[in-house]
């Protein structure tokens, strides 16, 4: 994790998505790794390290998600934005059925796509966790 984010920092970012992934809304505690800060907008690409550029990402969305901040949609071809937790609300771009999270928008389906939520090993462990209470 980078040393730049200060414990203040870290800990508002955590605090604030409940402790969960604000990608793919895995709870924390039902996680092998702890959650850490992400850069929606990475470094490299003008970033900042403050409050409104951070996300909690678990480890897996974060690493899928790496140094990008969008992609093409896979229906329309147009390049699109990745979802933005600061600026966006979840539910007006992704729902649940069952396991598996469902894309209301080009901006869901182009997360979806790069940060491979709906990865059938992804979908299990929901539907695992799920059916143990641990992932309402």
């Amino acid at each position: 994790m980078p040393t730049d984010i200060s414990a203040e920092l870290r800990k508002l970012v955590i605090e604030r998505a409940n402790f969960r992934c604000e990608y793919c809304l895995l709870p924390e505690k039902a996680s092998l790794h702890k959650h850490e800060p992400d850069h929606i907008v990475p470094r490299q690409h003008g970033g900042k390290t403050t409050e409104d550029n951070l996300a909690l990402s678990c480890l897996r969305c974060n690493r899928h998600k790496g140094p990008n901040i969008g992609s093409y949609d896979p229906h329309t071809g147009e390049l699109t934005p990745f979802f933005n937790p600061r600026k966006q609300s979840w539910s007006e771009h992704f729902r649940f059925e069952g396991a598996e999270v469902l894309p209301l928008t080009a901006v869901a389906r182009v997360t979806l796509k790069i940060l491979r939520i709906n990865d059938e090993p992804r979908i299990r462990e929901r539907e695992q966790l799920q059916k143990a209470g641990l992932f309402d």
